[in-house]
């Protein structure tokens, strides 16, 4: 792996890095809105979230999870 892509893997950081378990967090998927999402185990390479309709989802891309937007 060249260094300059080397450095920069070292440098993102890991979903079970960024969240804890109950955490309030917002997660979307394709073009649908962001809904609301509970982070309920941390499992290498993502986590498990569960919306409010009780589904538990797996999320393992950064581009699908962020943390609530303050109103």
């Amino acid at each position: 792996m060249p260094p300059f892509l080397w450095h920069n893997h070292l440098m993102s950081e890991r979903l079970v890095e960024l969240y804890e378990v109950g955490e309030w967090v917002q997660i979307s998927f394709g073009d649908k809105a962001w809904q609301r999402a509970q982070v309920r185990q941390l499992q290498h390479p993502g986590l498990w979230v569960q919306t409010a309709d009780g589904r538990l989802w797996f999320v393992t891309n950064t581009r699908h999870i962020r943390k609530p937007e303050k109103l």
